[in-house]
């Protein structure tokens, strides 16, 4: 269970125990808040595998600097939005290394509900998270997502596709295309990546195996890995 506490309060949001995606696309949410005033607990079907696998990702490319500017996500079934603040000079955009290594907020906005969806609960509740709230979240919730998605077909499929990150981080899943199905978790491979299409070498996060009709990206025109990284690459990095 993905939990954090913030000045008192207990925000707990959860994908087990292992009750899959229902047809593989919704997951069995359990959202809890818990302080002095409040004890909220929700239980239901409320956000899709895509969608959770979003914000999971969005999460970790916050902290790797991703986001220049604010960023949101909204998830309407849940009645959840959440804002993405990166870290700013003065009010002006900050540079991708400046904002790694300054604090930067996640906003949840959570819609509180009955437990049959019919009446709202005290309106909305608001939880800022910083930069070590985030990293330990985002890090609980992918290893829920992982154990959940195994369980639905990973290593199936026609298509590869592999998550990575720069160096120096993990989890944010930037998908490429593997045509030799070799890359593995934890691999480090040759890209070409951002606006510039730089080759650098990134981390591996995970994979992933796709059929064309619910792959990420289309495989005739994503990005593919060039090659695995050499040890001496590595150490010259």
């Amino acid at each position: 269970m993905a939990t954090v506490y913030l000045e008192g309060t207990e925000f707990s949001f959860s994908i087990l125990p292992l009750k899959l995606f229902s047809k593989g696309e919704w997951a069995n949410t359990i959202i809890s808040i818990k302080n002095e005033y409040v004890s909220y607990d929700n239980q239901g079907k409320y956000i899709g595998r895509e969608e959770l696998d979003e914000w999971i990702s969005a999460m970790f490319r916050l902290l790797a600097g991703a986001y220049g500017k604010e960023y949101s996500l909204s998830f309407e079934r849940a009645g959840i939005a959440v804002d993405f603040y990166p870290y700013t000079k003065d009010g002006m955009e900050a540079t991708r290394y400046e904002r790694r290594a300054n604090d930067c907020v996640m906003a949840i906005r959570l819609l509180m509900r009955s437990s049959d969806q019919k009446r709202l609960l005290g309106g909305v509740y608001s939880l800022l998270l910083h930069r070590e709230e985030i990293e330990k979240f985002a890090e609980s919730l992918r290893a829920e997502f992982d154990i959940v998605f195994s369980k639905l077909g990973h290593g199936r499929g026609e298509y590869l596709f592999v998550g990575v990150s720069p160096l120096g981080y993990k989890g944010c899943n930037y998908w490429y295309l593997d045509p030799s199905k070799s890359v593995q978790p934890g691999d480090y491979v040759w890209v070409k990546m951002g606006r510039h299409q730089l080759e650098q070498i990134v981390h591996v996060d995970s994979i992933r195996y796709f059929n064309g009709d619910n792959a990420p990206y289309d495989p005739l025109r994503v990005k593919q890995v060039l090659r695995k990284a050499t040890v001496e690459e590595l150490e010259k990095e």
